[in-house]
């Protein structure tokens, strides 16, 4: 583990949506990263099983901070990702006390940089899998005049 990159993504993430979701950074090394979140009832939808976009959140986190541990604070900066593609296939009902994905960058070009992510319940089962593209910018963000 990278404890550099795990940092860095923990103090990323807090305070922003995927705190919100609940959704922390476990382990982290260069193109690879392990998001868990622990399951509470509002994750949970009317049939009493984790919410899709639950799990998709979980997905897109984990494989946004797979792509953010191989490019340099600069690199990202200068040319921000964000995802372009996210797919998600729900291969079984989720539900029991957490889930974790674990994402990995599979390959890394120019201008777009691609992921596989499989989510596993706490019993083991793989309960989603998730293929996220990033598309790299051509350069920074335009801020608007309150930025």
């Amino acid at each position: 583990m990278d404890k550099e990159h795990l940092e860095g993504l923990q103090s990323l993430y807090s305070g922003r949506y995927w705190g919100l979701v609940g959704i922390e950074t476990v382990a982290a090394e260069r193109g690879l990263v392990t998001n868990r979140v622990k399951l509470r009832e509002e994750h949970l939808n009317y049939n009493h099983v984790v919410h899709g976009g639950v799990i998709s959140s979980l997905i897109d986190s984990a494989a946004g901070g797979a792509v953010r541990t191989t490019r340099t604070p600069d690199e990202i900066k200068a040319r921000p990702h964000a995802t372009s593609d996210l797919h998600v296939a729900y291969l079984s009902p989720a539900s029991g006390t957490e889930l974790t994905a674990v994402a990995k960058v599979i390959k890394a070009g120019r201008t777009a940089i691609f992921t596989e992510v499989d989510v596993t319940d706490d019993q083991g089962r793989t309960v989603a899998r998730g293929m996220v593209t990033f598309v790299i910018g051509a350069g920074p963000p335009v801020l608007s005049p309150k930025d």
